[in-house]
């Protein structure tokens, strides 16, 4: 049964933490590096806060690129984490993240409930949730609500700064991005892809104040959509989502146009209310 899987048994418990009393500049860097979307804030092991990838946006959108490096994360980090303990099954992680709307929790365990043991994210419930009715179930058949309607689709030649301002005022790591002709769809500009190109470019950002002005968001989105039609099963837009280490599918309708986005949200959603 799959409510018999345990949180330890899909968790994260090497984890990369950050302390509190760091830049956002450094933090930035860990994320792009790895590739997070959050980051634990830890002392010696004890849990201080979180801080978001959605917090960077935020961070950014306020102050900055350039001023925003110099911020320090305990400054802008949720000191009150979510916690769960990792010796539970996954549907009562599930619970835990749809009734917060957040996307991971820190584990914790009955002899220290103030030391992180490891992180459970959406990617990991994602990756490990199975359901052998998801085989029969087609996208077009469940509710609208398991899907994000509310999607933004923004221009190829969008400032990557408005862009980020729409993100953090929409609280969404993810965008549209629709192609240069504007008949179609070019890519996903996502929050992931935004750190990195900071990492990337950090010196140049540093020392060119206007390095960021020209940058459009087609520039750093991945230049490559993968998206699926409402016909396929929910099964096939999982396998898809897990192969290509995707968090989230266009869906479109039969005349090719996007009717929403089904994403590891999504899905948390859905098993909640939908149980195997």
């Amino acid at each position: 049964m799959q409510d018999k899987i345990k949180i330890i048994d899909i968790g994260e418990e090497d984890i990369i933490g950050c302390a509190a009393n760091r830049t956002i500049e450094s933090a930035i860097l860990i994320l792009g590096t790895n590739k997070f979307r959050r980051l634990p804030i830890t002392k010696l092991g004890k849990i201080e806060g979180i801080l978001t990838i959605t917090d960077i946006l935020r961070i950014i959108s306020k102050v900055g690129i350039q001023n925003s490096f110099k911020e320090k994360v305990e400054d802008w980090m949720t000191k009150t984490p979510k916690k769960i303990n990792l010796n539970v099954d996954v549907d009562s992680a599930i619970k835990e993240m749809n009734r917060y709307n957040i996307g991971s929790l820190l584990l914790i365990d009955d002899h220290n409930p103030d030391m992180c043991k490891g992180i459970v994210t959406e990617r990991d419930i994602l990756n490990h949730y199975e359901c052998e009715k998801w085989n029969d179930i087609l996208l077009k058949s469940i509710d609208g609500k398991y899907m994000q309607l509310g999607y933004h689709i923004i221009d190829y030649d969008t400032l990557l700064l408005d862009a980020i301002k729409i993100m953090a005022d929409n609280n969404t790591h993810r965008v549209v991005v629709r192609s240069k002709e504007g008949t179609g769809l070019y890519g996903l500009l996502s929050a992931n892809d935004i750190t990195r190109l900071i990492k990337d470019q950090r010196e140049e950002i540093a020392n060119n104040s206007n390095f960021l002005d020209s940058v459009n968001a087609g520039y750093v989105s991945s230049g490559k959509i993968t998206s699926v039609n409402e016909d396929v099963t929910l099964k096939t837009a999982i396998d898809i989502m897990r192969k290509e280490k995707f968090g989230a599918l266009p869906v479109l309708g039969d005349n090719g146009k996007i009717i929403g986005i089904f994403s590891e949200r999504s899905l948390l959603h859905y098993i909640d209310e939908n149980k195997c």
